[in-house]
């Protein structure tokens, strides 16, 4: 969904241990991870091949970034914020740092909206039966495991999704919403928001 090549600087926000940062720091010109420090650590012990990389320690939205990318990724991370004006507040501090024609992928964002839609549909239904029999069978010490815990700090649903496209559209970014595939663990119940910065 981010299109990501050979020439493309790339900033990776929220890159944990280093499950996307290190198969893209083989395809990207360069890459730059933002994490906690205990995460940045985690990944300079886990992957030594820093020729095209940068790591930096710290949150985000109090780290002062000087470089311009081609492409953002910030993968299953909005969620954990504190609330929706901080949520804001970093997108819209994620699109400054694209260069024009840059693009970014906020993924991996668990909709409220999106997953009662789905859990009141027949397909849904079903799938809630089969999980539920499942977990019957497999209890872990006597409780019951359910579809997708609710760890977030924010409460995504429609009207949030929404308030980004909004903020992202009235600065002039072109922004969307796209599914993703049902093949991932919970593809039913998230989405992915793609942010276009215009030429």
């Amino acid at each position: 969904k981010l299109e990501v090549n050979a020439q493309d600087k790339l900033l990776d926000i929220g890159c944990g241990s280093g499950n996307l940062y290190i198969p893209l720091s083989f395809v990207c010109k360069q890459i730059t991870g933002i994490d906690h420090e205990a995460c940045v650590e985690k990944l300079r012990s886990r992957y030594t091949n820093l020729n095209n990389t940068v790591l930096l320690p710290g949150n985000f939205l109090d780290i002062s970034i000087g470089n311009k990318f081609d492409k953002v990724l910030c993968y299953s991370v909005l969620q954990y914020l504190a609330d929706a004006r901080e949520v804001l507040l970093f997108v819209k501090k994620a699109l400054n740092l694209l260069v024009p024609g840059g693009k970014a992928l906020f993924g991996d964002i668990p909709n409220a909206s999106t997953k009662k839609r789905f859990l009141d549909s027949r397909s849904g239904s079903k799938f809630s039966e089969e999980w539920n029999r499942s977990a019957q069978k497999n209890k872990i010490g006597g409780t019951k495991i359910e579809i997708e815990k609710d760890n977030d700090v924010v409460k995504f649903d429609d009207e949030l999704v929404l308030e980004i496209l909004k903020q992202t559209r009235s600065i002039g970014y072109h922004s969307y919403v796209l599914a993703q595939s049902p093949h991932l663990p919970f593809g039913y119940t998230r989405e992915d928001i793609i942010v276009d910065k215009p030429a």
